[in-house]
């Protein structure tokens, strides 16, 4: 497959600079820091506070990832975000226009005092919204096993 590494050599790059060692090299003997004298285990930070360094962490951490996609998103405005004013071909795009008024409730969807199907489902259009919750949710319910299925 591939070639590794000899123990005995160094491994360089093509301009002749040496490279880090990729794994900590072979001690023998006891080895610091596993340990104390005896056979004692070394003693351990109490958890609580570790577990609060590694919160602040984790905290630390998430306000730089958030500084990092702010900073993605100052850069696309600056070079790509006239993008979004063409087409695929390179035309300009006409801005959609925005109706003058957009009434709160609907003249074909049935509204009810907890904005549901409720108290309509008698007329033709809340029959048919029923039938099409039904197939919607069709994946979700419950169902018999087939007979091969079925426990014996």
């Amino acid at each position: 497959m591939g070639s590794r590494p000899t123990p005995e050599l160094q491994r360089t790059t093509s301009a002749g600079y040496r490279l880090p060692r990729t794994r900590p090299a072979v001690q023998s003997g006891p080895v610091a820091g596993k340990g104390l004298a005896g056979g004692c285990p070394a003693p351990q930070a109490p958890k609580a506070k570790a577990q609060v360094a590694e919160g602040a962490q984790q905290d630390q951490l998430w306000r730089e990832l958030l500084e990092a996609e702010q900073r993605g998103l100052r850069r696309w405005v600056e070079n790509w975000s006239f993008l979004k004013d063409y087409d695929p071909m390179g035309n300009k795009k006409e801005p959609e226009k925005l109706p003058d008024y957009v009434p709160f409730f609907s003249d074909t969807v049935p509204n009810s005092a907890n904005r549901v199907v409720g108290s309509r489902v008698d007329t033709p259009l809340g029959q048919a919204l029923i039938g099409m919750d039904f197939f919607f949710v069709e994946g979700a319910r419950k169902k018999k096993l087939e007979e091969e299925l079925q426990p014996v």
